[in-house]
């Protein structure tokens, strides 16, 4: 599958909102997280079995092959479930760890599970401020969103957002 094809037209736009914390960058998946760097959000494809693989892994859940090619897939998806956060702990209650920023200036803030028109379920932060994105099956698109130390991560942006685009 050429993916030179359609990569153009799954560009992800950068979305103005407060930065969230970094994730843990494995190099393993780090082809993941530089395709959000070229604007893209892409996903493995099982070359054997043509399966989407997500969560990512070594192996396809549906044919254990090991063999894959990382996609684009297209941005727009609907909510699945989102719960919203009112406020940030300042220690994590098991360990007694200390929070630091980025947590307590996001706040509050949506975060949920999407169901992508590509057919794969990911997580993540959704920028909305009416709430609408709290309701299971709102449209929402996939967008790049700052992070710690410079990091770029995905996240979901519903309609009523539309103007935090910054590219």
């Amino acid at each position: 599958m050429n993916n030179s094809d359609t990569s153009a037209q799954f560009h992800l736009v950068r979305v103005n909102a407060p930065a969230g914390p970094s994730p843990h960058l494995h190099p393993d998946i780090a082809d993941f997280w530089n395709s959000l760097d070229r604007g893209q959000l892409s996903i493995q494809r099982c070359s054997s079995c043509e399966t989407l693989r997500f969560p990512i892994s070594p192996n396809c859940h549906e044919c254990l092959s090991p063999d894959f090619s990382w996609e684009a897939i297209h941005p727009r998806g609907t909510v699945n479930v989102a719960i919203e956060a009112h406020e940030a702990v300042s220690k994590l209650p098991a360990s007694g760890i200390s929070l630091s920023d980025p947590w307590r200036g996001m706040t509050p803030y949506i975060s949920g599970v999407v169901d992508m028109d590509a057919g794969v379920r990911l997580p993540g932060r959704i920028v909305c401020r009416c709430g609408d994105a709290l309701i299971p099956g709102t449209e929402v698109n996939a967008v790049l969103l700052g992070a710690a130390h410079n990091v770029t991560i995905y996240g979901f942006l519903h309609e009523c957002e539309s103007t935090r685009s910054t590219t």
